[in-house]
């Protein structure tokens, strides 16, 4: 009797649903992007910052006060590499995509050639709600790239409790 209740109960359980993701809202963004600056502020870096949704567009970017003039639009490649690519390779950070890629068939101009927009350089991180990718946050200025992706995890860091609420 047990055993027949326990299927019955199994068989017509409601499935559980998994939480929505937390959509990545401006108010995110700002916090990432504020933290983001202030971590490679510390380190005496200038940095430019770019936050992207998961289809590569702006979703906020800023260029810091005495960042080198190419940071703005690396740190917008970097993040839209990321958003673009990470998932596709099971990556999270711009390093991590680099190395996934050293071995790829063709080498990196046979993934690099359809886009002018992409950056294979250290210095993203993919923005997730529980396990969904939604943007990501790029980072350029620093002396090293991994110094920009270390800023960028700071950023992530900073507003991840909210996006694991959703």
């Amino acid at each position: 009797m047990r055993l027949t209740v326990l299927l019955c109960a199994l068989l017509f359980a409601t499935p559980t649903q998994a939480a929505e993701p937390v959509p990545l809202s401006l108010p995110l963004a700002i916090d990432a992007l504020s933290e983001t600056v202030a971590a490679c502020a510390a380190k005496g870096y200038r940095v430019a910052v770019a936050i992207v949704d998961l289809d590569g567009v702006v979703k906020l970017e800023a260029r810091g006060d005495g960042s080198p003039i190419h940071s703005q639009r690396f740190s917008f490649r970097k993040a839209y590499t990321i958003a673009s690519m990470g998932a596709m390779f099971g990556v999270e950070t711009g390093s991590a995509l680099v190395a996934h890629l050293r071995d790829f068939p063709g080498g990196l101009a046979n993934v690099q050639s359809g886009s002018t927009d992409l950056l294979f350089l250290a210095g993203s991180a993919v923005i997730k709600s529980g396990n969904v990718p939604i943007g990501a946050i790029g980072v350029s200025g620093a002396p090293l790239s991994s110094e920009d992706e270390a800023c960028a995890l700071a950023g992530l860091a900073k507003i991840q409790p909210r996006l694991d609420r959703g």
